[in-house]
């Protein structure tokens, strides 16, 4: 159920509520304890259901007004937050990348004048490995580019998006992505979920990408009655359990299982050493209707 569904049943009810409390406690008033209780008790259990039903009542509508208020503050944040990633991210294009771009142009012209020169073998295979990693890091940045971008195509729906991010990821890396969507191409989930759920999409590839040296990878959407599972698998290196988080931003777990708590859902990770890794996400279904992979009105900053 999304916020524009939650706020018409709660404006429904915050008018119907008491109308319907009203009618319902006047007839059993009339038919029920009239003819059974003096007025004076009619009268006191007619006050003391009175005061309960509108405690409870007025209790459960603060509580619906204030999720939905911390929903709507957490979305913005979400929004403000894009909006920064695309600042940094044209800004990296306009500096980093086209800098990285026109070193990656004098490496060549210097490795060829180098090696027209007389014994210029070491000098040439130091060229190398500095093409080899301006190249390697040029790479990274077009990828970190893509990623901080991606959430801006999130109008054209998510499962578009998902495909696109998967496709960019082979032509960058050469690994081969097996993608297999949730079937029907829905969106049970919110417009946050959605920019949660791609961020660590992006975090799990972009960890295959640095640290796995994996050959392929699997990225499956099942639902499992009111959850939804998304599984990412490599073959790759793995690690051992018991190395997470001995380095600084190890696999970028911390940040993922964060995402993963911002909307209600649980990050698991398995893996071994020499037998690849998995990584687990689990949320639940919200009853959105079907609108074949295309969202509504997600925010791209």
């Amino acid at each position: 159920m999304d916020d524009r569904t939650r706020y018409l049943w709660l404006k429904l009810l915050t008018i119907l509520g008491p109308t319907i409390f009203v009618a319902v406690a006047e007839l059993v008033r009339d038919y029920y304890l009239t003819p059974r209780f003096s007025p004076a008790t009619v009268s006191g259990i007619a006050v003391c259901t009175t005061l309960v039903g509108a405690v409870i009542f007025s209790w459960y509508v603060f509580r619906a007004m204030e999720r939905l208020e911390t929903e709507r503050r957490t979305y913005k944040e979400a929004v403000l937050s894009l909006k920064e990633r695309e600042r940094i991210a044209r800004e990296m294009h306009d500096g980093i990348a086209q800098n990285l771009a026109v070193l990656k142009i004098e490496a060549y012209k210097l490795k060829d004048s180098v090696s027209q020169l007389e014994s210029s073998t070491a000098v040439t295979e130091q060229l190398e490995v500095f093409d080899r990693l301006l190249n390697q890091t040029y790479l990274e940045v077009r990828q970190t580019l893509y990623d901080l971008r991606a959430s801006r195509r999130l109008d054209e729906g998510f499962w578009p998006t998902i495909e696109r991010q998967v496709r960019e990821f082979e032509r960058h890396t050469g690994m081969l992505v097996q993608l297999k969507p949730l079937e029907p191409r829905e969106e049970l989930w919110s417009e946050l979920a959605s920019m949660q759920i791609l961020r660590i999409i992006q975090e799990a590839l972009a960890n295959v990408r640095k640290h796995a040296r994996a050959r392929r990878v699997d990225l499956e959407c099942v639902r499992e009655g009111r959850t939804i599972q998304f599984v990412i698998r490599d073959d790759g290196l793995g690690f051992k359990p018991g190395t997470i988080g001995a380095e600084p931003d190890h696999y970028g777990l911390s940040v993922m299982k964060e995402r993963a708590e911002a909307i209600g859902g649980h990050l698991m990770v398995d893996s071994q050493a020499g037998r690849g890794t998995t990584v687990t996400l689990r949320i639940p279904a919200e009853g959105r209707g079907t609108d074949g992979g295309k969202g509504k009105t997600h925010a791209g900053g």
